[in-house]
Parts: structure tokens; sequence; C-alpha cells
């Protein structure tokens, strides 16, 4: 890749990443840290759009992470992180 990509969390998702246990954020921090390191795909490789919205959809095992790829920036912004049984509700 060309450029360096990095992540980051809303201040939303960082709240419900902390509530998480150990090993399900250790999973999540890998899955990014992979997103954006990854010498062969582009971040957009990774995640799926979202109909009817801005995000993009990342998963990690049960979980479900929606974000959105900042290509001006090269930031994977993570704005939710939510159990997959709840990720599709709204609830905002």
């Amino acid at each position: 890749m060309s450029e360096e990509w990095t992540w980051a969390f809303t201040s939303r998702a960082a709240e419900q990443f902390e509530v998480l246990d150990a090993h399900v954020q250790d999973r999540i921090t890998s899955k990014l840290d992979e997103v954006v390191d990854s010498e062969w795909r582009e971040p957009a490789e990774f995640v799926e759009p979202l109909t009817g919205g801005p995000f993009s959809k990342l998963r990690v095992g049960q979980y479900r992470l929606a974000c959105v790829l900042d290509h001006d920036s090269s930031i994977v912004e993570v704005h939710r992180i939510e159990h997959r049984s709840g990720a599709y509700t709204a609830d905002d």
C-alpha cells in the first residue's frame, strides 16, 4: 500500500470497547491493525458497505464494527461496536 492508514474510535465506540471482555478487545484491535497494516489489501477490501447510510461493516467474530473509511486522512473511523445480535437495529 502506498498510504499509511491508521484507525481510531469515536467517543461512543471507545465507551462500547471499554466494557468488552479483554479477549474481545484483543480480537478487535488485532483485526483493526490487520486492516490498516495489510501489505496486500486495501482497507476497503475488509469492509462491507451498509445500505442506507455512510457506514461500512467490519466483522470481528460475533461483533460488528460500524466504520467510515476517511480516504483523505487515511483513517478507519470506528463509530459503533456491537454484538451481531443487536448490530442491525435502529436505537438512536
